[in-house]
């Protein structure tokens, strides 16, 4: 390959990582400014009315927490500003792009690595009498949602338990889940022991027959992979044990992503 066009290939990939990514505190705030209309949007509907209104407003008060902040311009090539509404919170990193593809003059993909967190925002937690009557539900309903792993985003505080007002009541059905366990922290059990063993535990449902569940049991520092079959009351088991532990939270999903910039940009 020559240098010359090794050099053109470059600066395609540099314009095209400068064209749809955040590196300036004004990059991100218009972003999240965009992100919030979305959200209040509500397509689909994907949520009822009360969590969208709680989901928006934590969306402001991460705004609001950015705003405050001082957020130099990144001039260094890969480095960028990224979000996530992550269920319960939301979070601005830094991240470093290690290896972009670019096919037809897009990119067509991009892994990246999260090198800082630099700003957390949470949502308000609710009592499980509070949350019920946010949902127009049964406090018994509520309970047994939280027995059965339902409440992704749940914690424990002592004997009680408290719901994030950004999650909404289980949908219908099984909704395939990472979960991401704390830095140095080992989730301990009696019925799945390996779960001391893993920093990533993903579930999925087998779309042939789908009263079998697949959870992957990872360590990646180690390198240690391991994957058991479930029934769906195993599944609800391995779920309310990994968030009643309060060592992991769910891996982010892939969001609406604003774009920025004009097309004269």
């Amino acid at each position: 390959m020559s240098n010359c066009f090794y050099g053109g290939f470059m600066d395609i990939k540099e314009k095209l990582f400068r064209e749809n990514y955040l590196f300036t505190k004004e990059d991100v705030l218009k972003s999240i400014e965009l992100f919030i209309e979305h959200e209040k949007l509500n397509e689909e509907p994907r949520f009822s009315n009360e969590v969208v209104k709680n989901r928006v407003k934590l969306c402001k008060k991460f705004l609001a927490a950015v705003k405050k902040c001082k957020l130099p311009a990144l001039s260094e090539l890969w480095w960028f500003y990224e979000y996530q509404f992550l269920g319960n919170s939301m979070e601005l990193n830094l991240c470093h792009a290690n290896k972009i593809e670019v096919e037809n003059d897009e990119i067509s993909g991009m892994t990246a690595t999260v090198e800082h967190t630099l700003i957390t925002v949470e949502c308000d937690y609710l009592t499980v009498e509070q949350y019920a009557s946010m949902l127009g539900v049964e406090p018994v309903t509520v309970r047994q949602w939280i027995r059965r792993g339902k409440l992704r985003h749940a914690k424990k505080t002592g004997r009680d338990w408290l719901i994030p007002d950004t999650e909404d009541k289980p949908r219908r059905g099984f909704t395939c889940v990472q979960y991401v366990v704390d830095k140095e922290a080992k989730i301990e059990s009696d019925e799945f022991p390996l779960l001391a063993a893993c920093d990533s535990i993903s579930i999925f449902q087998d779309q042939d027959n789908k009263r079998k569940f697949i959870c992957y049991l990872r360590n990646y520092k180690t390198d240690f992979s391991s994957e058991l079959e479930l029934t769906r009351s195993e599944v609800e088991r391995l779920e309310h044990t990994i968030i009643e532990s309060g060592k992991a939270r769910v891996e982010g999903n892939i969001q609406y992503v604003p774009y920025i910039r004009d097309v004269s940009d």
